[in-house]
């Protein structure tokens, strides 16, 4: 089920920071939100999944006015999002078992035994069979970033946001992540939505990339169509890093 954003209007003090953005987050796919520091990108996401309330638009899960319900009505679609916090944020005092069996714990009816099963069955699809037992502290950012996974994907969800999901971690872990957070999408057809500054990512798994300026949807693409735009602000945003004018480069 895709997440439409209906002229999302959002502002503090005075100061408006959405400006009108509509997009269609597409199911099955890498939907990514990029732009500059500032340009509004976490307070849509934050629109989105209601911890802020909208000034004005919509936002839509599946058909369902997300943005027109009490706290109470919204708990069944909260129930079917899964979050990537940046930096992982784990629980350092918990286990890696523990910490992707909190959700469980907090909105599933399952018996210990059915938590313990799926635990099982989340760390083996991350790659982190055996891995039960330790601690956040005890294994490298890439293990904390595919245990956040783990936890997000606990509940099954129909949505998945995922927030600089690369932050911290080295180009080639970097792609791992990535690779896995695609092919999750690809596997449970889920709205995945993406916030990051990585273009490395965009390159990776951009399917459906919005580029947001000063809160407006500025452009709209895939990571096709990114590198060949004459959108001016877009393409200095682009190619700002070495790999991308090496890119530029090649094409031209």
């Amino acid at each position: 089920m895709s997440i439409i954003v209906n002229d999302i209007k959002k502002g503090f003090g005075g100061t408006e920071i959405l400006k009108g953005i509509s997009f269609e987050f597409e199911k099955g796919k890498t939907n990514l939100i990029i732009g500059q520091s500032g340009s509004g990108k976490s307070v849509l996401t934050k629109c989105i999944v209601g911890l802020y309330e909208v000034d004005e638009g919509e936002v839509i899960y599946g058909g369902e006015n997300f943005s027109g319900m009490s706290k109470s009505e919204r708990k069944h679609i909260r129930t079917q999002i899964g979050m990537l916090f940046q930096g992982s944020a784990l629980f350092d005092s918990y286990s890696v078992e523990e910490n992707v069996m909190f959700p469980l714990t907090m909105f599933s009816d399952m018996s210990k035994e059915e938590m313990l099963d799926r635990v099982n069955f989340c760390l083996k699809r991350v790659e982190l069979e055996n891995t039960n037992h330790l601690y956040p502290s005890e294994i490298s950012g890439g293990m904390q970033k595919r245990v956040a996974i783990a936890r997000a994907i606990a509940l099954n969800p129909q949505y998945l946001f995922c927030d600089e999901p690369n932050s911290g971690l080295d180009p080639k872990t970097s792609i791992v992540i990535d690779n896995l957070i695609y092919d999750l999408t690809k596997e449970y057809d889920i709205t995945t939505v993406v916030i990051t500054h990585d273009m490395n990512s965009v390159m990776e798994i951009g399917e459906n990339i919005m580029y947001i300026h000063e809160g407006e949807n500025w452009w709209t693409g895939d990571k096709h169509s990114i590198v060949t735009t004459d959108n001016e602000e877009i393409g200095s945003f682009v190619y700002a890093s070495a790999f991308m004018k090496q890119l530029r480069g090649k094409l031209n």
